[in-house]
């Protein structure tokens, strides 16, 4: 039974460390990124649970002049084709990029803390009505 009490709070646990994670590099390529401009491509609108999202293709330079593809999925209308977008990318990786505020992580993250509290929480009942 200690098993399944582990196993259910390891997996909000599990998506705690993964969203961190991607907050700690998206920081770290917003903070020693060397800043660029993307250049819009194709915009593909889709459905995402009851939302309609826009997904940018882009395509941006790095410093050597090598072309590298970015995407990125934001709010429907806010770009056009052909419309350039401010991003950082990591001198050492430039296929690594950032694009955007970090702020939408920290929603998700806000999100799996609650649900860890609540697979805690859930976990302690059962255990308590054995």
């Amino acid at each position: 039974m200690i098993l399944a009490f582990i196993f259910i709070i390891s997996i909000p646990a599990l998506l705690i460390f993964l969203v961190v994670k991607k907050m700690k590099k998206a920081n770290s390529i917003k903070k020693h990124g060397i800043l660029t401009d993307a250049f819009i491509t194709h915009i593909v609108t889709r459905r995402f649970h009851k939302t309609n999202m826009d997904v940018l293709t882009m395509q941006y330079k790095d410093a050597a002049g090598r072309t590298h593809p970015a995407t990125a999925t934001i709010q429907v209308g806010k770009y056009r084709v052909g419309q350039r977008i401010p991003i950082k990318y990591l001198p050492q990786n430039p296929a690594q990029y950032a694009f955007g505020n970090v702020s939408s992580y920290r929603i998700i993250l806000v999100f799996c803390i609650l649900l860890f509290l609540f697979a805690v929480f859930a976990s302690y009942k059962i255990y308590e009505a054995l």
